[in-house]
């Protein structure tokens, strides 16, 4: 089986999240592509299920223990590997179909340097968080000190989005996965995904971590799929400042700094103040290896 590996969300190798890519995984049974992912080892691994070419793009998405409905840098490893073999136009506009719905994706050509993957991600409904503060920060080797009392702490999905006030306290961070699985999985949560406002490079809104144990995951090195409802909640709150009559603002999500694999999520937020259009994330990528797996 022919397997590609590839860097997202960066132009370095070894740095961003690295995903495995299979582009003719149609005729493939689900047990095969769950051992697949397992070999392959990285965080995610994506099945193209549809003939390249095709404008409409049907992936699915296993991690080493378990299928997932929706992977962001798995998308951007994907549709860079794609246009890089020039098995779809740069630029373009496709739809991608998987488990975890519909979504737009466009490709932005950056001459030499590849293509800029663009995925709009509709924010699931964010709701109150069901877990105990303390108990929670505890897990993570962390205080309820911590935390951003400015910006609610909310449930988005599988996962619990937390505000911290510095990123001091987010790099401290030392999770343990067992004692945070014991204290999410029967809320039906399986990570928690934790920014603060302050980063570390000009031009960014946010620097991140996302803690996964829920499907096999210690720690996400960079994670597309939280970015984008991170980008809109930011912009409903007024971190991200939308143009008074309308427009688009643009800005950038840091996170892997703390496990050596910087990534950079470019995000896009359009609509005016109370009133949110459309929040969509933005990547490049890096083929690092072609490879045959032999089962």
């Amino acid at each position: 089986m022919q397997v590609h590996i590839i860097d997202a969300f960066t132009r370095t190798a070894g740095a961003g999240n690295r995903a495995g890519v299979v582009l003719d995984a149609a005729a493939l049974e689900v047990p095969t592509m769950q051992r697949t992912a397992a070999a392959v080892s990285a965080s995610e691994t994506a099945f193209l299920l549809s003939r390249p070419g095709d404008a409409t793009v049907r992936l699915r998405y296993f991690t080493p223990v378990d299928e997932i409905p929706f992977c962001g840098h798995a998308t951007v490893a994907t549709f860079h590997l794609l246009a890089e073999k020039g098995l779809l136009r740069s630029p373009g506009t496709y739809t991608l179909e998987c488990p975890g719905g519909t979504f737009s994706i466009e490709l932005e050509p950056q001459g030499t340097r590849g293509t800029r993957v663009w995925i709009t991600t509709p924010p699931p409904p964010a709701q109150p968080n069901p877990v105990a503060l303390d108990a929670l920060m505890a897990t993570l080797g962390g205080t309820a000190s911590q935390v951003e009392s400015s910006l609610p702490v909310i449930r988005q999905g599988h996962r619990l989005v937390v505000p911290l006030r510095r990123l001091a306290d987010l790099e401290a961070l030392t999770p343990r996965g067992a004692a945070m699985n014991a204290l999410l999985m029967p809320h039906g949560l399986r990570g928690v995904y934790l920014f603060t406002r302050e980063a570390k490079e000009e031009g960014s809104v946010a620097q991140a971590r996302y803690f996964v144990p829920g499907f096999g995951i210690l720690e996400d090195p960079v994670t597309g799929s939280a970015a984008g409802p991170l980008a809109a909640w930011l912009a409903e709150h007024g971190s991200l400042r939308l143009p008074e009559h309308g427009g688009t603002v643009s800005s950038r999500i840091e996170q892997g700094d703390t496990l050596g694999k910087p990534g950079r999520i470019d995000i896009q937020v359009t609509g005016r103040p109370g009133h949110i259009e459309r929040a969509r994330v933005g990547g490049v990528a890096l083929t690092v290896m072609d490879a045959t797996l032999l089962a």
